[in-house]
């Protein structure tokens, strides 16, 4: 008996540890993209972060938008897509919004470093790789790919 129960325990910590779940946006306005750079990282990203327990990815967006960059959402974000990252062994699957109804307050966020507004066709050279992807996917200058 003892010898099955170490393999459920085994097979539920294969299935639940070292996997996380997240959510990011693209925040589009006039041609625009909100993009922010962390205090702990280097580059340019979307918005968003961890999903805490006991809230889904839209609510988790909405938090994020709201602690980090101050915008409280006026629809509900458009789900993009969900991608797939395995960076360090870890698997990984964010949720992404497309944010384009919202308002916008000044907000002062530990985490947050700068936040600025860029032309969608003019990004800056720090912007990240996965970043870069996603803007690309939105203007449809390349195919939706499941990996972030």
């Amino acid at each position: 008996m003892r010898k099955y129960l170490g393999r459920i325990k085994s097979l539920a910590f294969s299935l639940f540890v070292n996997k996380s779940v997240g959510a990011r946006s693209l925040v589009i306005r006039e041609g625009k993209v909100l993009l922010i750079k962390h205090t702990y990282g280097l580059g340019w990203y979307t918005i968003g972060g961890a999903v805490d327990r006991g809230e889904t990815p839209v609510q988790a967006i909405q938090r994020e938008l709201l602690e980090e960059v101050g915008i409280t959402c006026l629809a509900l974000p458009k789900l993009f897509g969900v991608y797939h990252s395995n960076h360090e062994k870890r698997d990984d699957y964010i949720v992404f919004y497309l944010v384009e109804q919202f308002e916008k307050k000044p907000v002062r966020s530990f985490e947050i470093l700068d936040e600025q507004w860029f032309d969608l066709k003019n990004l800056p050279q720090e912007v990240t790789p996965a970043t870069k992807r996603r803007i690309e996917e939105y203007m449809g200058k390349r195919a939706i790919d499941e990996r972030w």
